[in-house]
């Protein structure tokens, strides 16, 4: 006995491994989150930044996360749909821990400082600082990430496209930075009969004949996100003529009137899903609930496609932060968990597979916040050219796709490490695979996802633009640890060309067919561009070539030719570089000049 005792705490036997969120800082143990801020925000506002990211890094990875798993498990929102007298109240209730991370999470700032001038800065926040914030609270809670997805894309909504009465009765409780005095916001749009096809919304807005600008709404939303919400927006149809999409209108329902009483908006039910179960989703029902018109009422399915770009960026965002953990996770379990005598860390085929998250992790992330670059270009600043403009129409619906598919694969992975203690749910890998799970559909599946790229061609002529700023990004790198991905980029944008002009010669169900395939390959490309940018701007920085190997393991994934699949590697890349890439440690320039396979002649055929 006293021999297995030893064992036990000595860590060989992994139920004795402590959980590797506590004690932690989930900003600061992360050196590449770290420089993404510095190389994406003003640096008027980084030293700001990083001392508020610490301390909300640190939040998140403590009492936020505690809280999280107790609403997954026991502290599920209810639904009490009657009071004492038999009155129909639809009150949705949240323990008191969920109620404390809305407190904590609204008061940083993570909508607020979009509309107000932050006090040490006398300026406001771009969506790249947000989006930081939603990066690590994703990697504790993505199930109440989307309340704040829904508060944001509402807010933008109003102060976009509403009436001065309506940004000074409803903006200001959005946008609010106290608890106190906000307002939580939602976004309905998915009926019964229609999904993903909006147009075919049954949900009808009658004009209040006593009330200008007021209409009543009758219908039903079935997949209605953050039910109880103060404030939601409704798609709904102004004029049963107009068929599709251009017959909708979009509407502010509140869900407490201006003179105090209850909107009629019932919940029928809560969904009981599959994860995310700190947002409470509901079927809702307006019996001529209360709406106030929001802009030109023949234009209401673009005003909410414009929102979208936000929750989509939103999804990607919590894609990566579950990524993030995931790794997390995985390395510290396999750091500390011994078997056969060593820690399994130490195993070439863990190794690889702590390797790829890691990869996948870093590339997706730094190209999401490449994304915001141009969103925050389009959106907050206001001066991006038309290139920017499309080229940020673009990355939103094919890096929402990537990042959700591959946040999936990163939980698996993560749960595969830890073996048979990942499927056990006082561990958080199985609460990690469940919330992923909805990432590939929430805000469109990769199937619609794969027919807005589509619209984007041939709108906005995206293909064109696409490959314009691809072959000028090539160009402009210009450190010779490059110079060996060159040629690889070059094909690749030549094929992109070529098989664009196939594609639009052939019928739409080919087009179609092929899509997913040719949206993959478009993103192997930017994704590549980007993270060689970032090893470059690294090197600039600090003279760390850390991401040049980072950018090698990605061109052996996503490019060689499978015809040759590594099999024939004396030495493979990662087994010399694990410990440097793993610890975010400094490789020096000349190390990966003199080692050949970085050579510019090193590249393989190309798919």
């Amino acid at each position: 006995m006293r021999h297995i005792q030893r064992e036990i705490d000595s860590g060989a036997y992994s139920n004795n491994i402590p959980r590797p969120a506590e004690n932690s800082n989930f900003y600061e143990d992360d050196p590449n989150i770290r420089y993404l801020m510095m190389r994406y925000l003003p640096a008027s506002m980084q030293e700001w930044a990083d001392r508020e990211l610490s301390r909300f890094g640190e939040l998140v990875a403590g009492p936020v996360d505690e809280r999280a798993s107790y609403t997954d498990d026991e502290g599920r929102p209810r639904l009490k749909r009657y009071n004492r007298r038999g009155e129909e109240i639809s009150e949705i209730i949240t323990n008191d821990g969920y109620k404390q991370t809305v407190k904590d999470v609204y008061e940083s700032g993570i909508v607020g400082y979009l509309y107000h001038e932050i006090p040490e800065l006398k300026h406001k926040a771009p969506y790249a600082y947000s989006y930081l914030q939603g990066y690590l609270l994703s990697q504790s809670e993505p199930g109440f990430y989307c309340p704040v997805t829904l508060t944001m894309s509402a807010a933008y909504l109003i102060d976009r496209y509403g009436s001065e009465e309506q940004k000074e009765t409803y903006l200001k409780g959005l946008a609010s930075l106290d608890y106190k005095t906000l307002y939580e916001g939602a976004t309905w749009l998915t009926e019964r009969q229609g999904g993903s096809d909006v147009g075919a919304n049954l949900t009808v807005a009658e004009p209040d004949p006593k009330r200008r600008g007021v209409y009543r709404l009758t219908g039903e939303k079935f997949f209605a996100s953050n039910a109880g919400a103060m404030v939601a927006t409704v798609l709904a149809r102004v004029n049963p003529d107009k068929p599709g999409t251009k017959g909708l209108g979009l509407f502010l329902v509140p869900w407490v009137k201006p003179d105090g009483t209850r909107n009629t908006v019932y919940v029928r039910r809560l969904k009981d899903k599959l994860g995310v179960n700190a947002v409470p989703s509901a079927e809702v029902i307006l019996e001529e609930a209360e709406g106030y018109l929001i802009g030109d009422p023949d234009k209401g399915f673009k005003y909410m496609a414009d929102a979208l770009n936000i929750s989509r960026i939103c999804n990607a965002i919590a894609s990566v932060g579950i990524m993030r953990r995931a790794f997390y996770e995985a390395w510290h379990y396999a750091s500390q968990r011994k078997a056969f005598g060593q820690a399994i860390s130490r195993y070439p085929m863990v190794r690889e597979t702590l390797l790829d998250m890691l990869m996948e992790l870093e590339v997706n992330t730094g190209a999401c916040f490449e994304m915001i670059r141009y969103f925050d270009r389009v959106v907050t600043t206001g001066d991006a050219t038309r290139d920017e403009k499309v080229m940020a129409r673009l990355l939103v619906p094919l890096l929402k796709y990537r990042t959700g598919e591959e946040a999936v694969a990163a939980a698996h992975k993560s749960i595969e490490t830890h073996g048979g203690n990942g499927y056990i749910e006082e561990y958080v890998t199985p609460r990690l695979l469940r919330d992923a799970q909805v990432l590939t559909v929430w805000e469109g599946t990769s199937n619609i996802l794969a027919l807005d790229v589509i619209r984007v061609f041939r709108k906005e002529k995206g293909h064109d633009v696409f490959i314009r700023v691809m072959e000028q990004e090539i160009n402009e790198l210009n450190h010779p640890l490059s110079q060996a991905f060159i040629p690889v980029l070059n094909n690749a944008v030549a094929e992109i060309r070529e098989t664009i002009q196939f594609l639009f010669q052939q019928k739409e169900d080919v087009i179609t067919w092929h899509m997913k395939r040719f949206a993959d390959y478009m993103i192997d490309v930017f994704q590549l561009i980007q993270i060689l940018k970032e090893a470059e701007d690294q090197v600039t920085r600090d003279g760390n070539a850390r991401k040049f190997v980072v950018a090698r393991l990605y061109k052996k994934k996503h490019f060689e030719c499978f015809q040759d699949r590594g099999l024939k590697d004396a030495r493979p890349v990662e087994l010399d570089y694990f410990e440097k890439l793993m610890e975010y440690g400094h490789i020096p320039v000349e190390t990966l000049i003199h080692d050949g396979r970085f050579s510019a002649d090193s590249g393989r055929t190309v798919v």
